[in-house]
């Protein structure tokens, strides 16, 4: 499905397909592609002389399939992280700027370009220069990066917390998530910093627009520095856990140990009197079972009163 979005002095407005002709010559115009079909392709090569990469350069991690220019025309494929409950996902998309055009291809919703869309539909949203489109993309997907962070700062500060109540399940899930959460936006913002350089480098970017891409950089290398700090708290926090967990692991092991301690030399005194040889004297003796019992008993009580004194229980 293509959207057809056109940038004139009043706003933005939308047509469709069979309108595109109809657009002014001077607008600024985006086509933004989800799921596109073979037609649509070839109907983009036409129109706006975009050419599709093969499928399996979108998970590439070369930074010649990232980015690369072409005549006059520049592609970009960037990742934009999708968080939801209990999933963390990366998907990319493919980003082509030639002349007055603008064209994304994303093979499903992606949170960043629905909020852009909300805001040309609503707001009188007015640009020069296709790049700046993908600037103001780039601006908003930025500051949700951002947004995530300090969410997951607040989560782990009263991680942090629950860490010394309890030691559960569910805590050491919630480390696993925060860190896998932490390290995708982590590699997402070093793509960004990648391709967004040789982006601003480009003499086919205007001068405004560079200047928009650095401001974003500059938030990018900030944002950067907090995932470094959240993965060393994090860090701390797994360490703080599996301390306390070893301890009581060693209180029961401890108490295990003790009464294995107190009981093994009425064990013993059990053993000896429980063997059969024929010549055993107190075999036969009239006191020899109370006897025993009294030894159990007296040698029991005086290790519990030991270990008691000395703290181990």
């Amino acid at each position: 499905m293509i959207h057809v979005y056109a940038s004139l002095e009043g706003g933005f407005g939308k047509y469709g397909i069979d309108q595109f002709g109809e657009i002014r010559r001077d607008a600024v115009v985006w086509l933004d592609v989800e799921k596109p079909s073979e037609a649509e392709i070839d109907w983009l090569r036409s129109a706006v002389g975009f050419e599709m990469p093969p499928r399996e350069v979108f998970g590439d991690i070369e930074i010649s399939s990232k980015y690369k220019e072409e005549g006059d025309a520049i592609y970009m494929n960037l990742s934009f992280v999708i968080q939801q409950k209990e999933d963390i996902s990366v998907e990319p998309v493919l980003f082509f700027i030639k002349g007055r055009y603008m064209v994304s291809i994303r093979y499903r919703d992606i949170p960043t370009m629905l909020i852009f869309q909300k805001r040309i539909e609503s707001n009188a949203m007015n640009f020069q220069f296709p790049e700046a489109i993908f600037a103001q993309i780039v601006s908003i997907e930025v500051d949700r990066i951002g947004d995530r962070l300090e969410i997951l700062g607040r989560r782990i500060r009263n991680l942090r917390k629950e860490v010394f109540v309890e030691q559960s399940e569910e805590i050491i899930r919630d480390i696993s998530y925060y860190d896998e959460l932490n390290i995708t936006l982590r590699e997402s913002i070093n793509e960004k910093l990648r391709i967004l350089s040789h982006f601003v480098k480009s003499p086919r970017v205007n001068a405004q627009t560079k200047r928009d891409i650095k401001v974003a950089l500059d938030d990018l290398h900030t944002l950067l520095d907090y995932t470094s700090f959240y993965m060393d708290k994090l860090d701390s926090i797994q360490n703080s856990l599996l301390g306390l967990i070893s301890i009581k692991q060693n209180e029961a092991v401890k108490v295990f140990t003790v009464l294995a301690t107190i009981f093994l030399p009425a064990t013993l005194i059990a053993s000896i009197f429980g063997m059969n040889f024929e010549f055993m004297p107190e075999l036969h003796w009239k006191y020899g079972y109370p006897y025993s019992l009294l030894l159990m008993v007296s040698t029991t009580i005086a290790l519990i009163y030991w270990v008691r004194k000395k703290g181990w229980l």
